[in-house]
Order: structure tokens, then sequence, then C-alpha cells
């Protein structure tokens, strides 16, 4: 079970009694104890990060929905907490005897194992499992995209999504009889946090006075004014006040309304961890190093013919790219969650992350440094090859005011749990749909950034890729290197991201580095 701060005392009593109709079954019912001050506007939601953390690309189910089959295999795995913690893909493969398709059955796994592990921890596995059975759009979801329809398939198995979760906190398969003893007798509706949180807001007030909150600390309020609750009737009472994050963490702009268009720039104003900020109509160059672009959720999307360059050093927590065919390259140094990739063209994109996603995209090149292997649907054209810059903070001490945002990249990356041992070895990527794609060492070389890079740093990053990759970075190093004497238009014009462009940067930076110290 997560851990939760204590909720509020009950304001109910489980009672059982005959019920009027049904044959003399018994029916438990909730009492209320007592009344609180009257609340409105509750709002519930599956919490973004859970929601991320198990994202995988929607496809259309052409037969009969496949939620069952995935719920089936849920109780299965709960079946086996009683003996241990996690198991094998081997004997995870048996469960699902082609049950689901083996992509699913490699992706639903690897986001179920935990760093330093091997085997998948079986309450991951569960989570990994249901949100898979949820992303599946049945003939009755045309033209939803992926948060309206994990909304509305949760609302639509509720009820059973609430058993499985009280089942998956207790470690083992009950009854649904058992299920309701156990709640009346003091169990707390705790189990719920892990999916869904959400916040009240007081009938006579407008602003939120509670925050955000676990949802078993709002379900008294929703049963207050019962006299008589059914658990059928509290499933109903929790789902009709579902909505869809209200972040808008797990949308990508093009989703949205053209409003959000109408700036080059938009930031939600909620706190770091939820805060989105959509970045709009690219320019040359974009260098990301503002305090306001750290440890939020980013979204890049629509660039101009003229875009080149889209450097992001700073932590973020997720990030999305949107429909970008000019860029030439990107550069997102430490990603802590996933990285989705949707409707790209003609781009290179050097990325660290924990999950790699790309969707709708066409001959892309990608350095990627990650523990999982990236997930790709409906692409054609893709390159992948190891991560493949790096960046120091020795130019900063030129520079002490910016100090404190620059902790350097492998401080982010510590902070994010990944490492440069992750680039060892290249993982294939699990297709979810048909595409191509390669690894490639032909065009493979390190790149620079406008920071400066120490060579101990560099020697960390040459130290980190597969041997091939090594030798091809210092081959197609010193053939650029001639291109350049020799025809440097030509270079200029066929280079991915333009050289010429990064030293220029790289000399303003120094520049204003320089000023702003003899200033001091």
């Amino acid at each position: 079970m997560v851990s939760m701060e204590t909720p509020p005392s009950p304001l109910y009593k489980w009672n059982k009694r005959e019920a009027e109709r049904g044959g003399g079954e018994e029916e438990f019912s909730i009492i209320l104890q007592e009344e609180k001050e009257e609340m409105t506007n509750i709002y519930i939601w599956v919490r973004t990060a859970r929601s991320l953390q198990f994202f995988y690309p929607i496809l259309e189910v052409e037969e009969d929905d496949p939620f069952p089959i995935y719920y089936d295999i849920c109780l299965e795995i709960i079946e086996l907490l009683k003996e241990c913690d996690r198991i094998s893909f081997e004997e995870f493969q048996s469960i699902c005897n082609e049950k689901i398709p083996d992509f699913y059955i490699e992706a639903i796994f690897q986001n179920s194992v935990e760093h330093g592990n091997i085997n998948a921890r079986l309450k991951l596995l569960t989570f990994s499992l249901l949100f898979a059975g949820l992303q599946q759009k049945t003939s009755d979801l045309i033209g939803f995209n992926r948060p309206d329809v994990v909304l509305t398939r949760i609302g639509k198995y509720f009820g059973s999504i609430f058993k499985l979760l009280f089942q998956l906190d207790v470690g083992r398969k009950m009854q649904d009889r058992d299920i309701v003893q156990a709640i009346g007798s003091g169990q707390g509706y705790e189990f719920l946090d892990v999916l869904f949180e959400g916040t009240v807001k007081h009938k006579h007030g407008n602003s939120n006075q509670h925050g955000v909150r676990p949802l078993s600390h709002i379900i008294p309020l929703i049963l207050e004014k019962a006299n008589s609750i059914s658990l059928p009737f509290l499933c109903n009472e929790i789902k009709r006040h579902l909505i869809k994050d209200p972040y808008h963490i797990d949308e990508f702009s093009t989703e949205k309304s053209n409003q959000i268009f109408s700036t080059a720039r938009r930031t939600t104003l909620a706190h770091n961890s939820r805060r989105v900020v959509h970045l709009h109509f690219i320019n040359k160059i974009e260098v990301l190093r503002k305090d306001e672009f750290a440890n939020v959720h980013l979204r890049i999307c629509n660039d101009k013919p003229k875009a080149s360059y889209v450097f992001v050093p700073l932590r973020c927590e997720t990030v999305f790219l949107d429909s970008l065919f000019y860029t030439k390259w990107i550069v997102l140094g430490a990603v802590s969650g996933i990285t989705i990739i949707k409707n790209c063209q003609s781009t290179r994109i050097t990325v660290s992350c924990d999950q790699l996603i790309i969707l709708d995209s066409r001959n892309l090149e990608i350095h990627s440094m990650s523990p999982k292997k990236p997930i790709v649907s409906n692409c054609q054209g893709i390159i992948f090859a190891p991560f493949n810059t790096i960046y120091d903070v020795s130019l900063l001490a030129v520079w002490p005011r910016i100090f404190e945002i620059f902790q350097g990249q492998k401080e982010f990356l510590d902070q994010n749990g990944h490492y440069f041992d992750n680039n060892l070895v290249l993982k294939e990527p699990i297709t979810f749909s048909n595409g191509s794609w390669k690894m490639d060492t032909s065009k493979f070389v390190c790149q620079s950034t406008p920071l400066h890079t120490s060579n101990k740093q560099f020697e960390i990053l040459l130290n980190s890729l597969p041997e091939e990759y090594r030798i091809a970075h210092y081959r197609n190093t010193l053939e650029s290197q001639k291109l350049m004497a020799l025809e440097p238009e030509k270079c200029r014009l066929s280079d991915v991201a333009s050289n010429f462009d990064l030293l220029y940067l790289k000399s303003k930076v120094e520049k204003k580095a320089e000023e702003d110290g003899e200033a001091e």
C-alpha cells in the first residue's frame, strides 16, 4: 500500500440488514453517523503520474472489448502475491498464454521492472495490465483522444477496478461480500489512493481551500448526504465525479483548442511538479535555460520553417514533441519520466528519459538513453543510436548568477535515477504497428552544445558508447572536419544541426558570461 497521511475519522459505520427484496439475501449498507459542512464541486481524476507511467499507444479494436481478458490476467497475478512478489518474463508469458499480443506482453512487463531487477514486481505488473486494458479504443470510442478513452473506460469498469485495487492491496483474491465486510470492519478506502486523487471546493467561496487530496479523504464528503449505501451505489457516486486530469498533463497541444496557439508560450499556474509549459512557433534557435523550464512538463509543438535547434539542458518531468517538421536538432538532456514524439518528421533528437514513445512519425534520427526499450507505433524510417551529448558546469564559474539553475547534466541524471550505463547496450524497440526502423553507425557522431564540456565529462560519454559507435564517432568527426575545411557551404546545408549556428550561439553565451563577470 502506498503510504498516505492518516485520513479523517470515518463518518459512517457498516451495518447488516435483511434486504427488502431479493429472497432474503443480506445487503451491506453504510449508515452515516453525522453530517459535516455541505460541500460542492467535488472532482476526482486518475493520478497523472500513474497514467503516464503506463502509457501505451492507443490501438483501435475491431472485435470484442478485450478489457475482461486483461482483468482476468490481473486476478491471476494477484493470486501469486501469496507466494512471491516478482516473476520472470517467461512466467508472465506463460500466464498470458497468447491471450494478448506479444508486443503488449513485452511492453507491459518492462513497465513493471524496477531499476536493478530483471523480474517484474507483481503489483506494478497488475497496474501495467490494467492500463493496457483501459487503452483499447473500441468502436464506440472512434474519434476520442487518449485521455477521453481512458476516462470513459474507467467509468465503464469502475466497479471492477474498485474491487481489483482492494484485492491488490490485501494481496489475495476475494469475493464481493468479503470485500464489503473488510471495508466495513475498518479497512477504509486508502487502497484507491494509488490510482485516484481529487479536490473539493466549498459551496460559498471561489478558491480551493483543500488542495489536491487522496481519494480516501474525499469519499466521506461524497457520501455525507446518503443514509444507506450499497457497494454499487458507492462506485456510481465516485465515478459520477470523475473528470480528466485538470492539469492537462497527459494532453497533446494539438488536441487542445486553437486558443492555446495565440501566444508563443503558455504556462499553467500549477506547482512545478504539475506545471505544464507549452512552447509554440519555434524560431531559429531555442535554448530553454531559464528556471521557468526546470522540473516542468514541457510541450513543444509547431515549429517555423527557419527552426534549427532546440536545447533543453534543465531537468524536466515529462516532454511531448508534437508536429515538428523543420527543426534540425532537439536536445532533451534530462527528462525524468516519459518522452513522447508524435507526428514529427526529418529531425535529429537526443534524449535521456525513463521511457521513449514514438508515434506517427517519419525519418527521425533518435539518440536515446533509457532503462527501457523504446515503443514505436506507425512510424517509418526511424534510426536509433546511443545518447550522444554531454554538458558540464565549468563555464558557469564565470557566470555565477545562473549557477544555481545549472547543476550539470550528471546531477540531473542522478536525480532522475538514470545512468550512462544505460547507453552501453542498444535496446531494440517494441513495435506496436507496422513501421520501419534500424540501427545505423554511418552518421553517428557525439555532438557539442552551447554549454562547455570538460574533457572528463566527454570521456564519460565516449566510454558509455558501444564500441562500434565509438569508432564511428572518430571516423565521422574526421570526415566532417575535412568537409568543413574544404566545402563549408556544403557542410552547412547537409549537416543535421548547423555547427556554425552552434558555434555562433556558444560564442554569444561566453561573451555574455564574461560581460556579466566583469560587471560584478
